[in-house]
């Protein structure tokens, strides 16, 4: 279960991403950067750039004032972390009071993620109808799993709910655009959630649009959707916003039910 580290309930997580730019030394600053600012987990992301890419996007020219290399393999390359960088890095947000939270494109870097014993992983919106990681995931990891809902219909959420059915779960809605008009972010979409999953232990919103005000929506929908429910777990509600810094948030809100 994830922690909360407010008063307020609120369960804060940032975005880290590639914003690092394969640096662990960046990576350590935006972890120090965060010190006070009352987030409570970090999130990243695996990738086995060798295995996710074709041999077409590993070929491509990537040739642009925002390459970090010639072709689109050198850039990604250069974008990740060494397995004992991300390794350092998990650690070095621990020991700073941050949950760790990573999202992953494949099985190795899956496999790598069990390795360091990681406790929350998520399922990104590109990854959510890549039935057999998500089986592999289900068969390995016993630990909460967040998953994301872009790019996908009910159909596709039905299969993945049903196959993280032992884990601890949250499901977000998402919208894949970038950056997403507050229009088509379908805030309503979290109703049919909570009417249709009843197993699900939060919901929310996971987004990449401006301001704040959908995140405060997206969080008093999902509490109001757990505070009727009679339970003694801390159940969050998920909302995420684009930073124009260097990482994305996702805001939590914890209804206070007593034990």
């Amino acid at each position: 279960m994830l922690k909360s580290k407010l008063e307020s309930g609120l369960y804060f997580i940032a975005e880290f991403g590639q914003n690092h730019q394969g640096d662990i030394n960046i990576a350590k600053q935006m972890v120090d950067a965060l010190a006070v600012s009352g987030v409570s987990a970090i999130k990243t992301a695996k990738r086995d750039i060798d295995t996710c890419l074709t041999i077409e996007q590993k070929n491509m020219i990537y040739d642009n004032p925002n390459s970090f290399g010639k072709t689109y393999y050198d850039h990604r390359k250069a974008l990740e972390l060494s397995e004992v960088d991300y390794f350092t890095l998990k650690k070095y947000a621990e020991n700073a009071g941050f949950d760790f939270i990573s999202s992953f494109t494949d099985v190795k870097s899956l496999q790598y993620l069990l390795e360091i014993d990681s406790k929350y992983l998520k399922i990104a919106s590109q990854r959510i109808t890549d039935v057999l990681l998500l089986e592999k995931t289900a068969e390995l990891f016993n630990g909460t799993v967040i998953m994301s809902s872009g790019m996908s219909d009910l159909n596709d959420i039905d299969l993945m709910v049903k196959i993280f059915e032992k884990n601890i779960k949250y499901l977000l809605q998402c919208t894949s655009v970038y950056p997403c008009p507050e229009k088509l972010l379908n805030l309503n979409i979290l109703h049919t959630y909570k009417n249709r999953y009843k197993k699900i232990d939060g919901f929310g919103l996971s987004g990449h649009h401006s301001g704040v005000a959908p995140d405060i929506a997206a969080s008093s929908i999902s509490l109001a959707a757990w505070a009727a429910k009679a339970s003694t777990k801390r159940m969050p509600a998920f909302a995420e916003w684009f930073s124009k810094a260097f990482c994305h948030f996702l805001t939590l809100g914890i209804p206070r039910i007593s034990p």
